[in-house]
């Protein structure tokens, strides 16, 4: 359990996992690294994690620019309790998400290109076929992503943490050397326990 939690909050920390979904002006973002990556999803315990679908990029510069308060061990301890709830959510999700890329018979690479090229104001140089395929996708992604969002809240919450504070106790265990010891501690507790 322990390495499952510090590989999600690592992967918060340095984004290396094999795609990423963000919320952005209501857009939503997958970032395929390699065919290689997407099979490793496929078949193995792969952690494909994002960051909480609800943060935005606003919310995530206002916590950096918030001095970094203290915790106490049953907030941390609702910490650790609410990632474990969570991550399976975003496992689920992602999973879910590439599924309906790939039904609309779209790569994710070309999702990714036609998604980025609207970002940009350019007009993607695919058919209009692939364009309402994209479009058909965007929608179910977005649905999705509405969906897992109020499951993702509702777990943070069950495990007794307003979504703001999982987030800034998120951001500060990714700044903070100190606070990762504490969350590693709490994390080696529990699976003592188990």
């Amino acid at each position: 359990m322990q390495r499952i939690i510090a590989g999600y909050l690592n992967w918060h920390a340095f984004g290396t996992d094999l795609f990423i979904v963000n919320s952005i002006v209501n857009l939503t973002t997958i970032t395929m690294y390699s065919q290689n990556q997407i099979s490793l999803f496929r078949t193995v315990r792969l952690l494909v994690l994002s960051v909480l679908f609800a943060s935005s990029a606003i919310f995530a510069q206002q916590l950096k620019a918030q001095e970094s308060p203290g915790y106490s061990d049953e907030e941390l301890e609702n910490f650790v309790q609410a990632v474990l709830e969570v991550i399976p959510l975003h496992q689920e999700s992602q999973a879910l998400m590439i599924q309906e890329i790939e039904e609309e018979d779209l790569t994710i690479e070309t999702f990714n290109m036609i998604l980025e090229s609207q970002h940009l104001g350019e007009d993607p140089d695919v058919t209009e076929e692939k364009m309402d395929a994209f479009k058909n996708a965007l929608l179910a992604v977005q649905a999705l992503e509405l969906e897992y969002n109020e499951k993702i809240t509702e777990e943070i919450v069950d495990a007794g943490l307003s979504p703001a504070r999982y987030e800034q106790i998120m951001a500060d265990y990714q700044q903070d050397p100190e606070l990762q010891m504490k969350v590693n501690q709490i994390m080696e507790e529990m699976d003592e326990g188990e």
